[in-house]
């Protein structure tokens, strides 16, 4: 910023308002020029803008000529949501001197003329936000971001490929990694399978393990990466600290170990459902298997060369019945998400019987076939060309009857009910979250979704809201190998970019603590989850007070609420800027009845 700019700013005052039409999504439901003379004869307002795409280069140009023609030294702003158009306004007047934290953003698009048929009653909505918003402008204070070190390692939390992957990226570009995986191997469930249907990464179907394709990590390369150390039958006791530096203590065979990181990487994959959750499916009966079961009979029976048999008898079967959505997609015997992969993966196994077998009968019953991969349609017509039954409708249980299985069904498109004599069932179980990791969630104070898997923060929001951890692979939600991998290698660049550059500056929107009024109850110690508040004893006065720690803060309000001598509240949310806000709407809403 120019020495001429920093004189112009110390003499500002007053508040600049614009409005956005967003390119009359707003502008054809709310009456803005209504609002903006009404605005006008307010005295503390010295500017007045309408423009139809605020967040486009050509509006932030207009704003940035405006803040330097016009002298105001906070501004107020109606348009869209503040998330990620709000900071592409911020930042192009901070680029002209303006402290970011100056600046107070309403969305009247959602909020009001999306929302509000009645442009009336949209306009009248929308001003009353706009006078919230000037007389809260009035009340900011500027301030300066937090400087955050970065600590330059990395915990990946499970070694499956999407951890693998992660780990071989990370370490490639020269920083350590500390991987935890609970069981005595790498790989994960992607090590037992034997091919994918179709391979999606090269659009054939290949005839290797998925383990040796080329698009797979391999463990070898990990064990021999010497960035890479690897905690095998381990798992994570406890991360304290925050963004940038966070203390892990993981429970080994050999004992505690305990190292800092300033990255994290969870992907602790999915498990894959029980059916004997489902007792009229019989799973137990050795006819009766699961879709991961028949992959290592498959395998086996490959390897030998020689035909399936079923586990009861070694007999070869000549009915097999697929009964897909196992644990998915029926909220009262499982979960309510589809799996994604288990129409793809039943298809291929149903094939490679075919295959092996052309006279066997083999059956997929299902609700509807999805299949959200390229080629999917036509590997699911190759199938019926095949000789391969799709029997649509739900499957009401499997009986036994003496040594005999029967699968009784609907079939929706005949509208009749079968009864088909199965040599052998196959159970697609579907995918949950991995054991641990709700403890793991808020362990790291990730969210989880309504199907328990973790919820990451939109990639679309900048890399430091994310505060150093990301979430790859199903620990997500269900997902492919492919996707997984993808996830991993955005997850790791993520993460070397956020330690490549040292430090990175995030917004000070953290509690803080008024020493005077504190009376070092420790209430707010007590409350705060992000361990971010210590009560200790003043050395100049030697009277008990709360510190803060800023990085660890969320700047979640907890604290302000719990403190009985409102000694703590959060910047730019402070007391005298909300009741000025609310104050100032309740108003407007009152005069305008």
């Amino acid at each position: 910023m120019s020495d001429e700019h920093k004189t112009k700013g110390a003499e500002r005052k007053g508040i600049g308002v614009y409005l956005c039409t967003c390119r009359d999504e707003i502008g054809r439901h709310v009456d803005l020029k209504a609002i903006a003379e009404e605005v006008k004869k307010d005295p503390r307002v010295v500017a007045v803008g309408i423009h139809d795409d605020l967040c486009s280069r050509e509006g932030q140009v207009y704003l940035q000529e405006d803040f330097r023609a016009k002298s105001y030294e906070r501004v107020a702003i109606a348009a869209c949501s503040a998330n990620i158009q709000g900071q592409i306004l911020s930042k192009s007047l901070e680029e002209e001197g303006l402290n970011k934290y100056m600046i107070e953003q309403v969305n009247i698009r959602e909020h009001c003329a999306w929302v509000h048929p009645d442009k009336k009653a949209a306009t009248k909505k929308a001003k009353a936000l706009l006078m919230g918003a000037i007389a809260r402008a009035e009340k900011l204070v500027p301030l300066d971001d937090i400087e955050i070190p970065i600590k330059a390692s990395t915990l990946v939390i499970g070694g499956g490929v999407t951890g693998m992957q992660a780990a071989l990226d990370i370490a490639a570009a020269g920083y350590k990694v500390h991987m935890v995986e609970r069981t005595g191997e790498l790989g994960g469930r992607t090590y037992k399978l034997s091919m994918t249907f179709p391979t999606h990464n090269c659009g054939i179907c290949c005839i290797q393990y998925c383990r040796e394709c080329v698009f797979t990590p391999k463990i070898e390369d990990v064990l021999q990466t010497k960035n890479i150390e690897v905690m095998l039958d381990s798992e994570v006791a406890d991360i304290a600290g925050g963004f940038g530096s966070r203390h892990v203590t993981v429970k080994t065979p050999k004992g505690p170990k305990e190292f800092d990181v300033g990255t994290v990487i969870v992907a602790t994959g999915s498990k894959t459902f029980d059916p004997k959750r489902i007792p009229e499916l019989r799973y137990g009966n050795p006819n009766v298997i699961t879709s991961v079961e028949l992959e290592q009979i498959l395998v086996g029976e490959r390897e030998k060369g020689g035909q399936l048999r079923r586990p009861s008898d070694g007999k070869v079967p000549k009915t097999i019945n697929f009964i897909q959505c196992v644990g998915s997609r029926d909220k009262t015997k499982g979960n309510l998400h589809c799996s994604l992969v288990c129409c793809t993966y039943a298809i291929g196994q149903a094939r490679e019987i075919k295959k092996i077998d052309p006279e066997a009968n083999v059956y997929i019953h299902y609700i509807d076939l999805r299949g959200p991969y390229r080629g999917f349609e036509e590997f699911y017509q190759a199938a019926k060309e095949e000789g391969i039954n799709f029997v649509r409708g739900r499957v009401s249980e499997v009986v036994e009857d003496k040594s005999k299985t029967f699968v009784r069904a609907s079939d929706t498109d005949s509208d009749t009910l079968l009864n088909i004599d199965s040599d052998l069932v196959v159970l697609a179980v579907g995918q949950e979250p991995a054991d641990g990791s709700e403890t793991l969630a808020k362990m790291l104070h990730i969210q989880t979704d309504v199907d328990k898997f973790m919820k990451d923060i939109n990639p679309m929001f900048p890399s430091e809201f994310r505060r150093g951890i990301y979430v790859a692979g199903t620990a997500q939600g269900p997902r492919g190998i492919r996707y997984s991998i993808e996830d991993a290698k955005a997850a790791a660049l993520s993460a070397i970019e956020l330690m490549k550059k040292g430090s990175i500056k995030f917004p000070r929107i953290v509690a803080f603590v008024d020493e005077q009024r504190c009376r070092g109850c420790g209430r707010c110690e007590k409350i705060c989850e992000y361990e971010a508040i210590t009560v200790a004893k003043d050395p100049k006065s030697g009277v008990l007070v709360s510190k803060i720690d800023e990085i660890r803060c969320e700047g979640c309000g907890a604290c302000a609420v719990a403190c009985c001598n409102k000694a703590i509240t959060v910047n730019n949310f402070r007391p005298e800027q909300v009741e000025a806000m609310v104050r100032a709407i309740s108003e407007e809403a009152e005069s305008s009845e």
